[in-house]
C-alpha cells in the first residue's frame, strides 16, 4: 500500500527546522555534482532571522511515503517583491524530491498552493527561494556538468514534476560563455582601450559601506525592469557580501562613473562550488579555514550581475565593464568566463552578450502557474 501524507512544519521548531533542511542531502545528495547550501544560512533564512526575509511570509512543507520523508518545499509571500510588481505573486522554494515520488510531490505542491492562495496569492513562481540572491531556477539540461554557482544542481525528473502539475516554462534563464580569444571579444578589449570617457573602478575594501551602498542603489534601479528583481535593502546587500569580503578580490566588484558620477555596476564571482560541494552543510571553523586558502585559486569565473542607468546606455559602459572584470580573469590564467544569467525576453542584453563572444544556451528555468 502507498500511504503518503503531507504535513507543514514549524520554522520555529528546530529539530523540525534543521531535518527539513538536511533533507535535500539526503534524497539526491549522492550524486557528485550537488552542491549543498550551507545549513546555517538556510536556517537562518526560514527561521525568520534573515534580512531577506523581513518582509516575507513562509510555510515549510514535507511529504511523506510510506514513513519516509520523499520530499520538500517552502512557500513564500515576498510582500515587497509584490508591492514592486503590483502583483498578488508567491513562490514555492528550496524544492527537493526523490525519485518515483510523483504523487507525494503533488500532494505537497497542491498543499502549499492552498496556502499561497489562502493568502491571497494568484500567481506561483518556482522554483525560487524568496529572493534572487537566495538562488532560482531549475536545471533543465547539462546534467553531467559542473553547474555553475549559485544555480546548483537537480536531478532530471525535477522538470517532470513541474510540467506534470500544470507550471509552465515562462521564464528560460540564458548562460552565456564568453571566449577570451574570439575575434568578438578581442575587438571589444580594443574599443575599451580606446574610450576614454569611462572610468571603471574596483570597490574600495576602505570604504566598504559607502561603496556597497553605490553598487546597490545602482543594482535597484538597473534591475528594476527584470522579473526576478525587487529593491533589496542595504541589510540585505551586507548580509550577502560582507562574509565575501575577505575572499572576493575588489575587482569583481566594479562601479562605472562618467564624469565623476555612478552610471553601472558589474559584479563577478569565481565558482567555488569544488570548494564548497565537500563542506556538506557545514560551516564550521575548518570548513572557514579551508574556504579562505582555497577561494583565492579558482577555475572558472564570470559575470553574475551587469548594469548601466538608461541614460548611459549605449556609451561603452557595459563593454568596458565586462572588459575589466574579464581582464582579471585571464590575468589568473583563465581562457573564459561565464556570464548569466540573461532572461529569455532582454533582448538587448542576448545581443549585447553576444557582441563580445558570448556563446549562450538555456539549461535553467523557472516556472509558474495561475492559481484558479
Amino acid at each position: 500500500m502507498n500511504i503518503s501524507r503531507v504535513r507543514e512544519i514549524s520554522s520555529s521548531d528546530t529539530a523540525a527546522l534543521k531535518g527539513f533542511v538536511e533533507l535535500e542531502r539526503k534524497l539526491v545528495g549522492s550524486n557528485p555534482l550537488f552542491v549543498s547550501d550551507l545549513d546555517r544560512d538556510v536556517i537562518k533564512r526560514l527561521s525568520g532571522k534573515s534580512a531577506f526575509f523581513s518582509e516575507t511570509e513562509l510555510a515549510l512543507f514535507v511529504a511523506s511515503k510510506e514513513g519516509r520523508d520523499v520530499s520538500r518545499c517552502a512557500a513564500l509571500i515576498n510582500r515587497r517583491y509584490q508591492k514592486a510588481k503590483n502583483e498578488a505573486v508567491g513562490f514555492l522554494g528550496y524544492i527537493a524530491a526523490a525519485p518515483d515520488s510523483g504523487s507525494q510531490v503533488q500532494a505537497m505542491f497542491e498543499q502549499a498552493e492552498a496556502w499561497l492562495k489562502k493568502q491571497g496569492v494568484t500567481r506561483v513562481i518556482a522554483p525560487y527561494n524568496g529572493a534572487i540572491f537566495l538562488g532560482l531556477g531549475l536545471l533543465t539540461g547539462a546534467f553531467d556538468e559542473e553547474p555553475i554557482l549559485a544555480f546548483g544542481w537537480n536531478p532530471p525528473y525535477y522538470a517532470e514534476y513541474f510540467a506534470g502539475y500544470g507550471y509552465q516554462p515562462t521564464y528560460p534563464l540564458w548562460s552565456f560563455t564568453i571566449d577570451f580569444s574570439s575575434d568578438k571579444y578581442r575587438s571589444a578589449v580594443k574599443r575599451v582601450a580606446e574610450n576614454k570617457a569611462v572610468r571603471v573602478r574596483p570597490i574600495n575594501m576602505k570604504q566598504w559601506e559607502a561603496d556597497l551602498e553605490i553598487i546597490r542603489q545602482l543594482f535597484n534601479e538597473t534591475f528594476k525592469e527584470e522579473w526576478e528583481c525587487h529593491p533589496h535593502t542595504s541589510e540585505e546587500f551586507h548580509e550577502f557580501y560582507d562574509p565575501l569580503k575577505l575572499s572576493l578580490e575588489s575587482r569583481q566588484m566594479l562601479i562605472a562613473e562618467v564624469e565623476g558620477r555612478p552610471a553601472g555596476l558589474c559584479l563577478g564571482l569565481p565558482d567555488w562550488n569544488p570548494l564548497i560541494r565537500p563542506f556538506k552543510g557545514k560551516h564550521g571553523a575548518l570548513q572557514m579555514a579551508k574556504f579562505l586558502l582555497g577561494a583565492p585559486r579558482y577555475n572558472r569565473a564570470g559575470l553574475i550581475f551587469i548594469g548601466v542607468l538608461p541614460e548611459y546606455r549605449g556609451t561603452g559602459i557595459a563593454q568596458e565593464l565586462v572588459v575589466t572584470l574579464c581582464g582579471l580573469y585571464e590575468e589568473h590564467g583563465l581562457k573564459e568566463a561565464f556570464y548569466y544569467f540573461v532572461n529569455q525576453v532582454n533582448v538587448r542584453s542576448r545581443r549585447f552578450a553576444e557582441s563580445i563572444g558570448g556563446r549562450g544556451r538555456v539549461i535553467n528555468h523557472c516556472y509558474d502557474k495561475r492559481l484558479s
